[in-house]
């Protein structure tokens, strides 16, 4: 009997941790457009996602604007709550939109002058690695869109810099 309420005990309080992540999930995605909206004025760049993405921001940041670590992120949960906003901000992406810029990839490629044939090839491959993994990317951030939605804008905007 221990055990079951254990286990209950153990499940509800899983269930007020989960709800209270999402709350601070949409606080941290908030914050991270904020931080990002700064630096990337600062940095003269657009805001992008890539394995070291996160790490290039908090570095030059480090390098003396000091957001990052003022709002509360250490490196490792500065890494953490952007790279959950940019999947985030991924999954949102309408369906017509990925398939614009990740379909017709023989089309698209084909259309290149310049190349030799074995260069559209590996380009044509690169490119759909590339759609395979934001597709990936989407997946995961699934669980953070709604986190993300009410400054998604905000952050697409400074993507377009």
């Amino acid at each position: 009997m221990k055990r079951i309420k254990f286990a209950l005990l153990a499940a509800l309080a899983s269930l007020f941790l989960a709800s209270y992540a999402v709350a601070l999930e949409s606080r941290q995605a908030a914050i991270v457009a904020d931080v990002l909206e700064t630096l990337a004025a600062e940095r003269g760049e657009p805001v992008y996602y890539d394995d070291e993405a996160a790490g290039d921001w908090h570095e030059f940041d480090a390098d003396g604007y000091g957001l990052i670590p003022a709002a509360g992120f250490t490196r490792e949960s500065w890494q953490v709550a952007y790279e959950q906003t940019m999947k985030g901000l991924m999954a949102l992406m309408p369906q017509p939109e990925f398939d614009a810029m990740f379909g017709n990839v023989e089309e698209k490629v084909a259309a290149l002058q310049g190349l030799t044939a074995e260069q559209k090839r590996e380009l044509a491959g690169d490119f759909m690695a590339e759609a395979e993994r934001v597709k990936a990317y989407r997946a995961e951030g699934a669980a953070f869109a709604e986190a993300v939605r009410p400054v998604a804008g905000r952050l697409r905007a400074l993507g377009d810099q």
